[in-house]
């Protein structure tokens, strides 16, 4: 996929504004349009809205378009093979092994929707029919509220260009595509299936699930089912599409060292909200902390993916912290175990594969070594 470019700051002096100002509106309109997962609509806000690079265009709608659309075809699917255990199972492995093999050779962001969005339905329908309802309808309101904020904030706050921005994304090409391919699901399945089964479903589901993987998770003992171990599938994703080890490591950087500056940012965030409990103060600290991490995306050193990633741990940590059940510091101690974990795991598994099943990475130098 392209590489999330730096703002000029001559041709959207306004990205940072419009993105706070997104947020803080999804956060509002959250209670009373009913949305009972409001941390969906508030980082697809932050993702979508910073994201934008140039002038509105009808590629900008894409994503808000979308997403309705995909909250419920995939809500559907689940709903539909969660009473077929085998068929769920090869439903998400297809739709997991298309999405990786667009993000891989493609550079297509369709494959991130492809990967993520079915992998959220499934994991939130082994939970309970309520949690798919809430994500389905979090998802699709989300999508309508974040299309119609970004006319509204283009048409007050327009970006100072006229330029379109085309994506320029950089495939990956190689002389066995199919090797490459069962090599990153090697690593990335087994993970998605040890993740679903740690979901509340019958004694029959629980037992395929777990024949399916059997060998890679031969020690695995049932789990209570935790929808935050959905993030290990995810950052799996992400690091399976890169194709080299370069590309790895600047996700570990990026996704990993963000989700610890994040945290940090929560915390902070959460001890001013734990002193004034109230939610303008709430909807404002959400609002800050999501204008001055996109701005340093305009003029931060670091990549502005690291400062995009670090907005959205911090969002999703005090957004859990405060309208979930759990406590802040299981939130933040779990998501950063587990993110930089399965990072560094995935990265030290496909490299491993790599060495052993294409060797010709190594090089004409490396192997005369």
């Amino acid at each position: 996929m392209e590489e999330l470019t730096r703002v000029d700051p001559n041709e959207d002096p306004y990205l940072a504004l419009r993105t706070a100002l997104s947020v803080a509106i999804c956060v509002i309109l959250a209670d009373p349009l009913g949305v009972t997962q409001p941390m969906m609509p508030v980082v697809l806000g932050m993702s979508l809205m910073s994201n934008q690079r140039g002038a509105l265009n009808v590629r900008s709608f894409m994503g808000p378009v979308m997403l309705p659309v995909m909250a419920f075809v995939f809500s559907w699917l689940a709903a539909a093979t969660v009473s077929e255990p085998m068929l769920f199972v090869l439903m998400n492995v297809v739709l997991a092994g298309v999405g990786i093999a667009l993000m891989l050779f493609k550079g297509s962001r369709l494959g991130v929707m492809l990967t993520v969005f079915p992998a959220m339905m499934s994991m939130s329908v082994l939970y309970s029919d309520q949690a798919l309802v809430a994500i389905r309808d979090s998802m699709a309101t989300g999508g309508l509220i974040v299309g119609v904020t970004a006319v509204v904030l283009n048409i007050l706050f327009p970006p100072q260009t006229d330029r379109v921005h085309v994506e320029r994304p950089k495939p990956f090409e190689t002389e066995n595509p199919l090797a490459e391919l069962l090599i990153r699901m090697a690593v990335y399945v087994p993970i998605m299936l040890m993740t679903y089964a740690t979901g509340d479903m019958n004694p029959l589901a629980e037992l395929l699930i777990r024949m399916a993987v059997y060998v890679p998770i031969m020690l695995m003992t049932y789990a209570t089912g935790d929808m935050n171990l959905l993030i290990v599938p995810i950052m799996l994703a992400f690091i399976c599409a890169e194709p080299d080890r370069g590309g790895r490591l600047q996700q570990l950087v990026d996704r990993g060292g963000g989700t610890i500056v994040g945290a940090v940012v929560a915390v902070g965030a959460m001890a001013i909200y734990y002193v004034v409990p109230q939610f303008p103060v709430l909807v404002a600290l959400i609002a800050i902390i999501t204008f001055f991490l996109i701005d340093r995306m305009t003029t931060g050193e670091s990549r502005p993916l690291y400062y995009q990633y670090i907005c959205s741990v911090a969002l999703v940590m005090l957004l859990s912290a405060t309208f979930g059940a759990r406590d802040a510091f299981e939130v933040v101690v779990q998501r950063v175990v587990l993110t930089s974990g399965a990072m560094v795991g995935a990265i030290a598994l496909l490299s491993l594969l790599e060495a052993i099943f294409l060797p010709r990475k190594l090089g004409p130098a490396a192997l005369s070594a």
